[in-house]
């Protein structure tokens, strides 16, 4: 008992800015102790430990270890086996993202960049809505570099290594267990010349590549679509395989927005039945790629010839 009330005053000493997985353990952690009608003062001396190391873990001050939590847990009679327990733990691990941050690192790309790609490798499942721009973790090299110097005063002092980060994260395709990932572009995104023509016939070449993958699935919402379920703008919903919770984020041109609440998350869901039923089938989203690329290839033509 010892052991396990020093490594919580130790780690409660360890200060770190509060993330979506400790919000939700902490959330979760205190449902479960007033579910079984305990006060804080009778929590600590039930788990014999202080109720201000409690209180932190439920308010999200301070990080959980995996122990910690496995114990509070094995207390409270949530059992192994029990799905629960198991999400909880989760939500207490690094998932894949321990491995791939120790290769990789996290550079400073604005606000909740980094936790964000954490979530997303940590993710089994992963759906995107862009309106006028192929997701990240399909873009070639040269054309993230093109959106990455789109951006007014984006902060990107090394494009080189921003463009190798986002490189990176696109191992998440093609790892064993993949990531699933299922998006639906506007039509806009596949005519616009990102970087000019040449970067744009290449990214829409590798995209129809990518496409061959199982886990991959694109869809376009054309310009003939009489409606937009998603008129708001982009964005993604994650399901965060490490903690088994699903999670809505919204990019800004200054902050990421992360939506945790079920019933938003739940609305977001129907937002995305709806594109899927409008945009085109996958069998005429790539006919309509191929025809971009040969709309491209026309217009350099001739633009040569003039």
């Amino acid at each position: 008992m010892t052991d396990c009330c020093h490594s919580i005053t130790l780690s409660a000493m360890a200060k770190r800015p509060p993330t979506v997985r400790r919000r939700r353990l902490g959330v979760q952690l205190r449902k479960i102790r007033e579910d079984r009608g305990l006060t804080l003062d009778q929590a600590a001396a039930f788990l014999s430990m202080s109720k201000s190391a409690i209180s932190r873990m439920e308010n999200a001050q301070v990080v959980a270890r995996v122990h910690e939590v496995k114990y509070i847990l094995m207390m409270y009679g949530i059992e192994e086996g029990d799905d629960l327990r198991s999400a909880l733990v989760g939500l207490a691990t690094d998932g894949r993202s321990g491995d791939w941050i120790r290769r990789h690192k996290l550079p400073g790309e604005g606000p909740n960049y980094g936790e964000y790609v954490l979530l997303e490798q940590d993710s089994s499942e992963l759906f995107t809505y862009h309106t006028d721009l192929i997701p990240g973790l399909l873009q070639t090299p040269e054309y993230a570099r093109a959106v990455m110097m789109s951006v007014p005063n984006s902060g990107e002092s090394d494009i080189d290594r921003a463009v190798a980060y986002r490189m990176a994260r696109q191992e998440a395709l093609t790892r064993p267990d993949p990531l699933s990932l299922k998006t639906v572009i506007g039509e806009a995104a596949v005519c616009q010349w990102t970087g000019g023509s040449e970067v744009t016939i290449a990214q829409l070449r590798h995209l129809l590549d990518q496409l061959e993958r199982p886990n991959i699935e694109l869809l376009i919402l054309p310009f003939t679509a009489t409606r937009n379920p998603a008129v708001d703008g982009s964005f993604g919903i994650l399901h965060v395989e490490a903690g088994n919770f699903p999670i809505v984020t919204m990019d800004g041109f200054r902050r990421r927005v992360f939506i945790e609440e079920d019933e938003d998350v739940a609305a977001y869901r129907e937002v995305q039945a709806g594109l899927c039923q409008v945009a085109l089938p996958e069998t005429e989203s790539r006919e309509r790629i191929q025809q971009a690329i040969r709309d491209h290839q026309t217009a350099v033509a001739e633009r040569t010839i003039r």
